[in-house]
Formats: structure tokens, C-alpha cells, sequence
């Protein structure tokens, strides 16, 4: 079976599925002659897909220290330098990319703070900047700054998870967090310190693409 975090995140989502379809095959016996077989194969589909949707890739990387690997899969659909210190990039996740984040980068976490919001659709910039989110702000000794990772909930996910809380050490390719059912992840990076290597409209994958490289950072 493939690594997933379905039966850890969302157990009563596989109770409920598990009862509901239990009641049905129970109704269904008594009332209809539906085969209970069919039953089981579609109860064996949508287990399957839940587990495939909340599915943790097995991915090493073996890069240099001096490099930034990207912290999720999905599409970059926005850059913008914000100011004279900082580079907004926004990332957009699909339902069918894994829903879980990594740590881009060596560090050490800030702070991380839940802000309810609400559900707009997370592909649209200027609705969503009102959505539910997560900041979790993240300094790296490497190059003497602070990196800021936003988790953004959508219309299908409405539930945002970070496994790293404040205070706790971190390495690249840590496992982060999720968001359940895709949405958006935003990462705000010193351009001065860290150049970007990737460019809108790029697939990054999430702890494999190159993201960026540290400006001065000696191996």
C-alpha cells in the first residue's frame, strides 16, 4: 500500500465512508436486489482514491545545501516582487497533485498562525487573498533571513495541516503539512538572497524541482 495519510489526518472520513456504505448495503439488501458485490467494488474505488488523494510521495533529494527545493507540487501561476526586499510566488495545487507540502530549505520555524478567512476558488489572486490560510514564517541560518510559507484553503479544502510548529528545527525535505483536496501555497523568499529558478507558468514538484539557489552561500 502506498504511504498515505488518510487513516492519521481524516480517520472519521474513512469511518463515515465505511458506515454509510454499510447502511446502504443493509438498505439495499432488504429493499432492492442490488448486488451487494457492486457495492463492495465501488466501496474498494472510493477507499482507493481517498487513499491516492492523500498520498505522501517518497521523494529524496540529494542537492547541494545551497539550493531550494520547491515546496509543493503544482502550477506557478503568479511572481511578483512586492518590495525592495521580497518575492511573492504562488503556487496553484489541483485536486489531482499530492496535497502535502515540504520544507523548502534548512530552518528553524518562527511562527505559525491560523487565520480563518473565507473558500473562494484559489486560483483567482485577488478573491482569494480573503481566504482561510495558514502563515508559517521560517528562518534559515544560511543566509541570515526569514522565508514565509502560506497554506491556502479553497472551495474543495477546508482543512489546512502543519505537522512543524513553532520553535522546532527543521532540514529540507522535511515533511511540512497538507492541505486536503489541493488549494494554494504561496512563498514569499528575500529575492537578494535567494534567486529564483523558477518562472510563471513552471510544474514544480514538490521537494524535487529547483526552486531557487542562495546568493553568497559557500558549500
Amino acid at each position: 500500500m502506498m504511504n498515505t495519510l488518510l487513516f492519521n489526518e481524516s480517520p472519521r472520513l474513512f469511518v463515515i465512508i465505511s458506515i454509510a456504505f454499510g447502511i446502504i448495503d443493509f438498505t439495499s439488501r432488504k429493499l432492492t436486489s442490488i448486488n451487494p458485490k457492486y457495492l463492495f467494488v465501488l466501496y474498494v474505488c472510493v477507499l482507493i482514491s481517498l487513499i491516492y488523494l492523500y498520498r505522501v510521495p517518497d521523494r529524496l533529494n540529494r542537492y547541494p545545501e545551497n539550493l531550494m527545493v520547491s515546496p509543493c507540487d503544482g502550477k506557478v501561476i503568479s511572481i511578483l516582487r512586492i518590495n525592495e526586499h521580497t518575492t511573492h510566488v504562488a503556487i496553484y495545487l489541483n485536486v489531482f497533485d499530492a496535497h502535502v507540502q515540504w520544507c523548502p530549505l534548512n530552518g528553524v520555524v518562527m511562527s505559525s498562525v491560523h487565520k480563518p478567512g473565507k473558500f473562494n476558488p484559489s486560483h483567482m489572486l485577488n478573491k482569494s487573498k480573503f481566504n482561510e490560510r495558514i502563515e508559517t514564517i521560517m528562518h534559515v541560518p544560511a543566509i541570515k533571513d526569514d522565508i514565509k510559507l502560506v497554506q491556502i484553503a479553497g472551495q474543495l479544502s477546508r482543512r489546512i495541516v502543519t505537522f512543524i510548529k513553532e520553535n522546532d528545527q527543521f532540514e529540507r525535505g522535511d515533511l511540512f503539512g497538507m492541505i486536503k483536496f489541493g488549494s494554494r501555497v504561496d512563498v514569499f523568499i528575500p529575492h537578494n538572497k535567494i534567486a529564483l529558478l523558477v518562472h510563471t507558468g513552471d510544474k514544480v514538484i514538490g521537494n524535487k524541482t529547483i526552486f531557487g539557489k542562495l546568493v553568497g552561500y559557500n558549500i
